[in-house]
C-alpha cells in the first residue's frame, strides 16, 4: 500500500535453508532460533561498512505463544535511515521450511506545499504499524498431518519447548575484520 506519507509492502515467503542437517528440525526451538539468526545474517549481514553495520536484527524479539507452534515476531531496523524498517513474523511449517511474513515500512518527512523534504515535520505512522500488527495477529497456521508428526518428533523429550524471551541483535563483522578485503 502506498500513500502520500508512506509505503507498506507485505511479502509472504516459504523458505528452506540451503544446507540443513537432516537430523535437525525447525520445530525444535533452538534450531528455529539458530536458523532465524542464519537467515538474518544471509539477508542483511553483508551490509557492513568500516564504521558500523547498516542493519540491526532481530530487534524487539517477541515469541508468540498463541499459535500451536513456535512463532516469533521481530523487527529489522536500519542504522542509517530512521524512516524505514521491517516487521517480521516467522514460524516453521515443516521440519525444513519456514513461513515468513514481512512488512517493509517507509515514510518521508514531506512538506506538501513545497513538494520537498522537511526534516522538522514528523508523520504519524501508527496506522501503518497497526495494519501490520492486525495482519500478524490474525495469522493462523494449520499444520498438515505430516508436519504435526515432524513437530511431535522434534519436541519429544523436551521439558521446555519455548523460545528464548530475549534475542539480542546480531553483530556482523566488517569485511576488513574477517579478512575479505
Amino acid at each position: 500500500m502506498t500513500g502520500k506519507l508512506g509505503t507498506t509492502t507485505m511479502v509472504i515467503t516459504i523458505d528452506r535453508p540451503d544446507e540443513i542437517n537432516p537430523n535437525i528440525s525447525l520445530f525444535h526451538p533452538r534450531a528455529f532460533e539458530q536458523t532465524i539468526g542464519d537467515f538474518l545474517t544471509f539477508l542483511r549481514g553483508d551490509v557492513v561498512s568500516s564504521d558500523m553495520q547498516e542493519w540491526h536484527a532481530p530487534v524487539q524479539w517477541q515469541p508468540i505463544p498463541r499459535i500451536n507452534n513456535i512463532c516469533a515476531k521481530f523487527q529489522i531496523r536500519s542504522a542509517y535511515d530512521a524512516n524505514r524498517y521491517e516487521r517480521w513474523i516467522v514460524t516453521p511449517i515443516s521440519s525444513t521450511h519456514l513461513l515468513s511474513i514481512s512488512f517493509k515500512l517507509s515514510w518521508n518527512h514531506v512538506h506538501h506545499k513545497m513538494g520537498g523534504i522537511n526534516s522538522e515535520e514528523q508523520h504519524d505512522i501508527s496506522n501503518m504499524e497497526q495494519l501490520c500488527d492486525d495482519t500478524m495477529d490474525s495469522l493462523e497456521v494449520k499444520l498438515s498431518a505430516k508436519a504435526l508428526a515432524q513437530q511431535q518428533t522434534a519436541l519429544a523429550g523436551l521439558d521446555d519447548t519455548s523460545l528464548v524471551s530475549d534475542y539480542p541483535p546480531l553483530k556482523w563483522e566488517s569485511y576488513k575484520t574477517i579478512g575479505l578485503e
